[in-house]
């Protein structure tokens, strides 16, 4: 190889390394040649040619950058090392884009070319909409073109239809820049059909501008009426025993089935069943296109239609005699409702602690057409103590109620000023649920009433057991009481106003003389007197003990007085000697339990004995009358059957061989009687006594009759006899005159 050689083969090593290696100083030996002036771009496709040489030893590539909206292709490729090429790009570009420069790079080296954008035609809203066109008929109007890339300027356009509906006819024209429409719709195209064309728009007689535009239309129809449809219920839910008809509105719903807006002139409604009529209650004026408005009826029905679905018709006409009127057959479903009546609350106020409170309320079927089974109250809210229901139905007849009795009754557990609140839930079969709100507080004892009632009265008893009674009430309202001590306070006043009750009784009925009433009082003021002293020991706090110590006192020293005269009473009765044997052993047990309870039991039990003692004394005398008084009645039942002969009623004695047995009888039935009455006064029944001297006058009066009739008979037994005897002798004195004739022979004369 010679030097020359060898020298140029070191340079071109060091060339090849100098590109290779990163950092080193490149050499372009590429060129670009975009030159030819500028492209005008409208809705067709431009060219550009562009020529590179790549002179280096490798491939480069091609970049060629554009602005937005305007498309190059291709936009990139390779050229291999050592060629020329020519690139045909292919330019098109958006309808709104505007023009720019297009460059081209490759190896280092660019060159570049304008793009100008010509006029291009439009609308602003495309596809353009000439809105609704009613089937049959035209319409037109106009359109304004704009021009799109924003840099040039429309001075004309041409407007041309190149694609037709076949069910409309579509013609434009275009003055300036406004494009004048018009559509005719053929008859009978379906509602709602888009119609659909296609206008060619070219800017300024520039073909290579022109651009095709989507015109739409949509096909209406005129009003016409559409569905009408009755289905609605009616439920009867006013009270039956209050009216006899129920009116309600019901829903027509009627749809207009065109576009255009239906004025509606007429509406009817009837029924067909007795005891049904329908109305229009609120008449329609027009109803908008594709919509449905709604008609309301009035319908009054009797109470005493049954429950189910009744027949309703009617017709419907517009005011435009050209549209077709509507007619409908629908239904009304009467239905019976039933509802629930109860207070939705129940306010019990303020209830002393210790004190039952009862509440009652009533629930009820208010409407009277459905019974009401299974009826339940039941607590949903509140504390579990302290409310119950008392009393509560389980069924309601239909229109019917019941009483509800709610009882609360706080204990001291519960808290003074809180206002405690229950929620109940009243359910049945079909029936909608009720709530009921009871509110109850608890409040101190009330003893208030207790209060006035032994304040009623004067003296020492009264004055102290209110003085107590206030303590009491003061100290509940502090809350510093126990519930035991109240339960005390309760039985002490009332045990003192019992005592102060039967004593000022007892010492009205001493001065009226009523000693017997007297007695009865005074024993029940010495057990309310002995209930009084019970409790005072139970008493706590040294104020309550003062107080009732005073009023035992004082009730002590007023029970002995009044003890004292009922025992002078009964010891003045008993040494009087003038008194029954029922009335000395009622004095001597009553005159008993008066010394007992002045505490002489050794009296006591002596009194006792004597009363028992008296009363064997009187039960022998009365068992003495009793005697008596049978004896007198057997007596006169002998009489009545041995020797009397009743003649309606009346006893009559007409033998008067039975006089002698009759007298003594008599005088033993009248002694009889009579000791009867005295042996029943002396004990002391009177009323026993009334009733035999009563029975003996009865007795004796028909005894006088039975006298009377034994005299008559005597009488007529002694005509009798005088009859005979005449009869006798009258016979004997014509016997001895015919006796005498026949033997002086006068009778043959």
């Amino acid at each position: 190889m010679s030097k020359r050689a060898l020298l140029l083969a070191v340079v071109l090593a060091v060339g090849l390394t100098v590109a290779v290696v990163p950092g080193a100083v490149a050499q372009s030996g590429v060129t670009v040649d975009a030159s030819g002036g500028t492209v005008n771009l409208g809705t067709e496709t431009e060219t550009r040619s562009v020529e590179i040489t790549n002179d280096r030893n490798e491939s480069v590539s091609v970049d060629v950058s554009s602005l937005s909206g305007i498309s190059v292709d291709p936009d990139q490729r390779t050229v291999p090392a050592g060629t020329t090429e020519t690139i045909t790009l292919e330019i098109d570009g958006d309808d709104d884009a505007g023009g720019g420069t297009v460059t081209v790079s490759a190896g280092g080296s660019e060159d570049s070319f304008r793009v100008e954008r010509l006029a291009i035609a439009g609308f602003e809203d495309e596809p353009l909409d000439v809105g609704d066109v009613l089937v049959g008929e035209s319409a037109s109007g106009d359109a304004s073109i704009e021009e799109l890339t924003g840099e040039e300027t429309l001075s004309r356009v041409d407007a041309t239809v190149v694609s037709t509906d076949p069910d409309a006819d579509l013609g434009v024209s275009a003055s300036g820049t406004a494009m004048n429409w018009n559509v005719y719709v053929d008859s009978g195209v379906e509602q709602h059909e888009t119609l659909s064309w296609e206008v060619e728009l070219v800017p300024n007689g520039n073909d290579e501008a022109a651009r095709t535009v989507e015109v739409e239309s949509r096909v209406i129809h005129p009003a016409e009426f559409g569905a009408v449809s009755l289905e609605d219920d009616l439920t009867f839910d006013e009270p039956r025993s209050s009216t006899s008809t129920i009116t309600k509105t019901v829903d027509l719903e009627v749809e207009n089935a065109g576009d255009l807006k239906l004025e509606v002139d007429r509406v009817t409604a009837s029924a067909s069943t007795r005891g049904l009529d329908v109305s229009v209650a609120d008449q329609l004026d027009t109803i908008d296109g594709q919509s449905t408005e709604t008609i309301e009826l009035a319908v009054t029905a009797n109470t005493g239609l049954s429950e189910g679905e009744y027949d309703v018709s009617g017709s419907i006409s517009a005011a435009d005699y050209s549209i077709s009127d509507a007619s409908y057959d629908g239904t009304v479903e009467i239905e019976h409702g039933t509802r629930l009546d109860i207070s939705s609350r129940i306010d019990i106020g303020d209830v002393p602690i210790g004190e039952p409170e009862r509440r009652s309320t009533t629930v009820g079927e208010a409407l009277g057409y459905n019974d009401v089974n299974s009826l339940e109250i039941t607590r949903e809210e509140g504390p579990e103590s302290w409310l119950t229901i008392e009393e509560a139905p389980s069924e309601l007849a239909a229109g019917s109620s019941q009483a509800v009795v709610f009882q609360t009754a706080f204990d001291t557990d519960a808290e003074l000023g809180t206002s405690y609140e229950w929620t109940y839930t009243v359910t049945g079969d079909g029936v909608e649920e009720q709530t009921v709100t009871v509110v109850a507080s608890p409040v101190p004892l009330d003893l208030d009433p207790i209060r006035r009632d032994v304040s009623a009265y004067d003296g020492t008893v009264a004055d102290q057991t209110v003085a107590m009674i206030d303590t009491m009430d003061e100290r509940m309202r502090s809350n510093d009481v126990s519930s035991e001590d109240v339960t005390v306070i309760l039985s002490y006043g009332s045990a003192s106003s019992l005592y102060l009750e039967s004593m000022t009784a007892a010492r009205e009925h001493q001065s009226a003389g009523e000693y017997e009433a007297a007695q009865t009082e005074i024993v029940q003021a010495a057990a309310a007197y002995n209930t009084m002293t019970l409790y005072g020991d139970e008493l706590e706090g040294e104020a309550f003990r003062d107080d009732s110590s005073e009023v035992t006192s004082a009730a002590e020293s007023d029970l002995a007085a009044v003890i004292s005269d009922q025992q002078a009473h009964y010891e003045e009765r008993l040494e009087s000697g003038s008194i029954s044997l029922v009335a000395e052993a009622t004095v001597q047990r009553q005159l008993a339990r008066i010394v007992s309870l002045q505490g002489d039991d050794e009296r006591a039990a002596a009194l006792e004995s004597n009363a028992s003692s008296a009363f064997e004394n009187y039960a022998e005398a009365v068992s003495d009358g009793e005697r008596a008084r049978q004896r007198a009645e057997e007596t006169w039942t002998a009489m009545e059957s041995e020797q009397f002969v009743t003649v309606a009623g009346q006893p009559l004695l007409l033998n008067p061989a039975e006089y002698d047995t009759y007298t003594e009888r008599v005088d033993f039935m009248n002694a009889a009687y009579e000791n009867a009455t005295a042996t029943f006064e002396e004990a002391g029944e009177t009323g026993r006594a009334e009733a035999v001297a009563t029975k003996h006058e009865e007795r004796t009066s028909a005894l006088q009759v039975t006298q009377w009739s034994l005299f008559g008979a005597i009488a007529v037994y002694a005509m009798l006899v005088i009859g005979i005897v005449l009869r006798t002798a009258r016979g004997m004195y014509w016997y001895l005159r015919d006796a005498r004739e026949s033997v002086s022979g006068d009778f043959l004369v």
